[in-house]
């Protein structure tokens, strides 16, 4: 009983957190560079990388995109000069490599965090922060109704070797909640009018379905490395990756879908 009461109280700060932040861009911007921070130290720790070698390239990347997708007027000149920046800190791992201060797996691996992390925040930053609201609230929705209807419900295992308490029924659950969550969003708020009805819907479905997958990857990574939580910095909830990782993956996949229609 203890134990859910502080998830709860926890998870209700985070959430909290997250939202007043996303009312403010600047606010915005400091939330998803302590998030990149935080999690590509959890990274770290969970392959096995050099989480310095790597810091600057990740935020390097980070900072660029926010001085590209700043809403204020940025002089051009800064903004190549960081974009040359950002390509040349890419290239700081290999001389680490050359003088046999990082292993070829630690250099691979290390690259992965650009990818993984850098990427999809520095999307995160071109997003219009009531669809970064929205994609927060759908995905909590999608949790939510998962686990309701995976525990009372869930016989059929999605994924046993990887996360073995999700099931088939939980995912279709979290689906179908996240569903009528976003449809009361689409016609009680004007969170994305742009859309028509059907796109939002879509654009609802690709946000549950990658960050399942976003879920089952970070799990793989947890599996790997014989942990149970990415960190500890969220009592009850475990690490910044474990509240993050649909987010991560499934951000990219919405800003593609944005780009078709």
């Amino acid at each position: 009983m203890k134990e859910l009461l502080q998830r709860a109280i926890f998870g209700l700060l985070y959430a909290l957190g997250v939202i007043l932040a996303l009312q403010n861009y600047t606010w915005t911007v400091l939330l998803l560079g302590f998030f990149l921070f935080i999690g590509l130290k959890e990274l770290s720790q969970l392959i096995s990388f050099n989480f310095k070698t790597f810091l600057l390239p990740v935020f390097f990347i980070f900072i660029t995109g926010f001085l590209v997708f700043s809403p204020t007027n940025i002089n051009d000149k800064v903004i190549n000069i960081a974009i040359g920046f950002s390509l040349l800190s890419l290239f700081i791992p290999f001389i680490y490599f050359i003088f046999d201060k990082l292993s070829l797996n630690m250099l691979s691996e290390g690259y992965l965090s650009v990818f993984y992390l850098a990427l999809p925040f520095t999307i995160a930053l071109h997003l219009d922060l009531n669809l970064l609201l929205g994609i927060f609230i759908i995905l909590w929705a999608s949790d939510s109704f998962a686990y309701i209807i995976g525990k009372n419900f869930g016989k059929h295992k999605l994924a046993p070797k990887i996360s073995p308490k999700k099931t088939i029924e939980g995912l279709l659950g979290g689906l179908s909640g996240s569903l009528l969550v976003g449809y009361l969003m689409f016609h009680y708020s004007d969170w994305y009018q742009m859309l028509n009805l059907g796109q939002f819907l879509i654009l609802t479905t690709i946000i549950v379905i990658f960050g399942t997958l976003g879920d089952l990857l970070e799990s793989r990574f947890k599996r790997l490395a014989q942990v149970k939580d990415s960190g500890n910095i969220i009592p009850g909830h475990g690490g910044i990756l474990d509240r993050l990782d649909s987010f991560i993956f499934a951000v990219p996949f919405v800003y593609i879908y944005l780009l078709i229609i």
